[in-house]
């Protein structure tokens, strides 16, 4: 058996650092983009841990905030549908304004800890001036109403008129019901 030459083993060598440095590539190319999602991540929660750092040291500024915007919602008391009332409110400001509402529909009383929201659709018709005089009366108003959606389209009838529809969400709070008074002997 004959030994290989310097040169055979020089080859060999390069071979095996070739073949070592594909399968190096073959197996790392897919755990760089695994790499780069983790540093990516990395980054972002850093950035995120940052926030949430600034907002805790917000808290007590946020907290006095929102105290003052619950002081600012009207209160009905537990148990009374209020749906009629917003559903009044609304139309009676939209009358002032001359906006015609053409139909309204409340959503359901939704709970979120001790506030309370209701969602009233509305499909309306009037020019320009009015739905403008109608959103800022609106957000002048009593409580706290946010208009979330609002579609503006000119009306089939022509003449410089409108149509579209908006919702409006209501907050406000519920008062503890009443004690009842004990019969007196």
């Amino acid at each position: 058996m004959r030994r290989p030459t310097a040169r055979e083993t020089g080859l060999a060598a390069a071979a095996g650092l070739i073949l070592l440095a594909a399968a190096t590539l073959r197996w790392a190319r897919p755990r760089v983009a695994e790499w780069r999602d983790l540093a990516r991540a990395r980054q972002e929660n850093r950035q995120r841990q940052r926030e949430y750092e600034h907002l805790a040291g917000a808290r007590p500024e946020l907290d006095r905030r929102l105290s003052k915007l619950r002081e600012q919602l009207p209160a009905y008391p537990a148990g009374r549908d209020v749906t009629a009332e917003l559903l009044r409110a609304l139309e009676r400001k939209a009358q002032d304004q001359g906006l015609v509402l053409l139909r309204r529909d409340a959503s359901k009383e939704r709970t979120i800890e001790d506030l309370r929201e209701q969602t009233i659709s509305c499909q309306w018709e009037g020019d320009l001036a009015q739905l403008l005089r109608f959103l800022f009366a609106l957000q002048t108003g009593e409580g706290l109403p946010d208009v979330s959606q609002l579609t503006v389209a000119p009306a089939p009838s022509g003449g410089g008129r409108l149509r579209g529809t908006f919702t409006v969400d209501f907050a406000y709070t519920r008062a503890p019901a009443a004690p009842s008074a004990a019969p007196t002997p």
